[in-house]
């Protein structure tokens, strides 16, 4: 099975480093513009299905990706950005912040670990790999969840793992 991963296009949280996990916000004017070129770049990509977080600003995102084409786009909620309960909205400057972004299995007040975004997120990628084995799927997510979503293809040590950042309307090829 081929698998693409898609980081939903920027917003005006993302690009004032402002938690938003499960805040729903739109795309901003530069995410508006990433995904006119996003739209571009995947139709030379050969997609069955499109899978969605959600939030909107992902969902905007897949329609980008589809760009017109007849392609189902699903939605599931375990595609969606780790929860930051209590940090929702607030800078990811904040110091306090440090201990649950660094610590695979800390929690966010409110909120949920890393360890927690990865059972959901290698839950359904099982279960893409036992349904889709013979198609295309484009998995269109967020940050913290496309990080996860890495680590089920390739080992990183702790430092890699929190070093790295898919980029914003960007697209990673894997085989599941």
């Amino acid at each position: 099975m081929k698998l693409y991963v898609v980081r939903h296009c920027s917003t005006e949280c993302s690009e004032k480093k402002i938690y938003c996990g499960s805040t729903d916000v739109p795309l901003s004017p530069r995410g508006e513009r990433e995904a006119e070129i996003l739209s571009a770049a995947a139709k030379n990509f050969a997609i069955d299905l499109v899978l969605s977080s959600p939030l909107l600003r992902a969902r905007r995102t897949a329609e980008a990706v589809v760009g017109g084409r007849d392609i189902p786009i699903l939605y599931d909620e375990r595609l969606q950005e780790r929860r930051f309960g209590d940090f929702e909205g607030t800078s990811c400057a904040r110091p306090e912040g440090e201990r649950c972004r660094y610590n695979f299995a800390v929690r966010y007040p409110g909120g949920e670990s890393n360890l927690a975004l990865a059972a959901r997120v290698y839950a359904l990628l099982g279960e893409l790999k036992a349904r889709y084995a013979e198609k295309t799927v484009c998995l269109v997510s967020h940050g913290s969840a496309c990080r996860v979503i890495r680590t089920y293809f390739m080992d990183m040590t702790d430092e890699e793992f929190y070093a790295y950042s898919q980029p914003p309307a960007s697209i990673e090829e894997y085989d599941l």
